[in-house]
This record gives C-alpha cells, structure tokens and sequence, in this order.
C-alpha cells in the first residue's frame, strides 16, 4: 500500500508537469503566446517548457520504497505525509490553473481592460490610472505637472532622465536624440503610417512635436476606446503595448474625429486616415487625427505593440 501511494502521488506530479508543458507547446503552435508573453520573453517560456519535460518524465521513472532505501540507504520514508484532503488541495492549486488554461478560450485584451488600467497618449507623460468614483464611474487620474511639461517638454523629459539617472548611477541611453532622428524622418514623409514595430515611437514624436506634425497625413490602426469626458464624435484608436508580459501591459492610443466617428463599436478594430491635428482633453493638449477614412479591419495576428529596438538603445 505504501509504495502504490507513493507511485500515486509520483505519476500525479508528473502528469502536472507534462500537463504544463503541452499547454505551453499549444500556445506557441496557436500563436497565442504572444497574447500573454512578449516576443523577447519567449525564450524563457522555451526554456520552462523543457524543465516541465524533464521533471515530469523522471517522475513516472523515480524508484520507490525498498528499491529506493537500497539506492541511498537513507533511511527515511519519502512517503507523503498528511490526510488527503490535504493532498487534494495542494494538488489542486496547480490542477485549475492547468485546467483553466485549456478550456478557457485565449483572447486579446480589450477596452474593459482600457477601463480599469488607464490609457496614455503619446509619450506616456499623461497617464491616467483609472480611479473609481462614488457613483460608480471609473475615471483618469492625472499624476504629472503638465504646465512645467507644456511650457518646455524637452527639457521636462531631460530633467525626468537626470533624476532617473540620480536614483540609478548607471549607463543610460539618451532618448531625446533619437526621437529627433525619427520624428524628422517621418516629417519628410509624404504620409506617414504608424506601424507596430514603431508605435510606440510614433506615438512619442506626435506629442512631443505635435507642432510640427499639425497638417501632415497619417494612417493607424487598432481597437476602438472610448474615455469619460470625450466628444460624442471621438474615440480613440488604441493598442495595447507589452514590455514583458500581459501583466505590465499598457494601452495607448491616439484620438480620433470626424463624422461616423460616433458609430464606431468599441472593440472592433479599425484602419484610420486623416489630418493630424490638435485636441484637448481634461485640459490637457493632445494629438488629433481628423478622420477622412475608416475601414473595419479584422484584429491583427498579433494585436500588442513592443518598445522598439532604437528607442531602448540596442541597436
């Protein structure tokens, strides 16, 4: 009886194991990972994936009892001890979360996700964690001085990197340069098209030189959001930036208006030309896209954008 229990309790855990490892192999053939892990990290989920391979196999082949005493003649019972239930609810802390990762349909995070997280615009400097109010609404929370930014952002963004420099003595890329780089690459642009690989970029130079890029045309895409306070015809065109997993992810997006602009459904996803312009939203100044096209798209394969390359130094 002993060693049946023990053979047991060896075969569940390694059932376990190998249940996590195929739920992560499907990720990755489905191409649902990325829904939850950034490209950069997937390496590591390689790497639990071959672990999960291993420590599950070498239960199903762990000696036990009498065989096991006589291999290390330690003497000591390695039966598990407790009541079953115990084993039961121990067992079960990793059994639902391997349960629920298989029936449970894998999806893009969306605008009620927006709601409760807070969106930014542009360089971020405007964040607005969502904050919840008596009668129930959920609303922005702005946290910066956007007098000191609007007066000179240049050097507001120079004084932010020398307190972090300040606080982290070490190496740190200038930013400031680049984005001028890139933000005049595009002003020679006769339209300029925000991609995935450089939203977040695009995103930065629009707030930053929003002056500058006044007049120009421009094309976007992502999932329509709607926030407390804006015009009936406006809405956002937002996507959903990931630096390391889903846990840390951050909507951005970009205003848009014009006509049809009130019939847009949240959620769904839309291709957007116009007229960049200027707006301003519980009194603060940000970039508008005055709509001339709008064309509903299907969600994108991979629906999160990433830091670019450039913009964190490593190029």
């Amino acid at each position: 009886m002993k060693k049946e229990n023990q053979d047991f309790h060896a075969y569940l855990r390694g059932i376990i194991l190998i249940g996590f490892m195929l739920l992560l192999i499907g990720l990755i053939t489905t191409g649902k990972l990325t829904y939850y892990v950034a490209p950069k990290m997937h390496i590591f989920v390689y790497f639990a994936i071959a672990i999960f391979a291993i420590l599950g196999v070498m239960q199903f082949y762990r000696r036990t009892d009498s065989e096991h005493d006589e291999a290390c003649g330690c003497g000591v019972d390695h039966t598990p001890k407790g009541r079953p239930m115990q084993h039961f609810l121990i067992y079960m802390i990793f059994v639902i979360p391997l349960l629920t990762g298989f029936m449970m349909p894998e999806k893009a995070m969306d605008s009620s996700v927006a709601e409760k997280r807070g969106i930014r615009y542009g360089t971020g400097l405007y964040a607005k964690p969502a904050q919840q109010t008596d009668d129930g609404k959920v609303v922005p929370n702005q946290e910066v001085d956007v007098e000191a930014y609007l007066e000179d952002p240049e050097g507001y963004i120079k004084k932010m990197e020398e307190n972090v420099k300040k606080e982290n003595p070490v190496e740190t890329y200038d930013i400031t340069d680049y984005y001028k780089k890139f933000g005049k690459e595009q002003l020679q642009k006769e339209k300029i098209v925000v991609t995935s690989d450089y939203y977040l970029d695009m995103m930065t130079v629009l707030d930053v030189y929003l002056d500058k890029f006044i007049g120009k045309e421009i094309e976007t895409k992502g999932f329509v959001y709607r926030e407390e306070g804006m015009a009936e015809n406006q809405a956002v065109i937002a996507r959903f930036s990931m630096n390391c997993c889903s846990a840390d992810a951050v909507v951005y997006g970009t205003i848009v208006e014009g006509e049809g602009v009130s019939k847009l459904e949240s959620d769904e996803w839309y291709s957007v030309s116009g007229i960049i312009d200027e707006t301003e939203l519980n009194k603060v100044r940000l970039p508008l896209v005055k709509v001339e096209t709008m064309k509903k798209i299907k969600p994108l394969k991979n629906p999160y954008v990433y830091p670019s390359a450039e913009s964190l130094g490593a190029y």
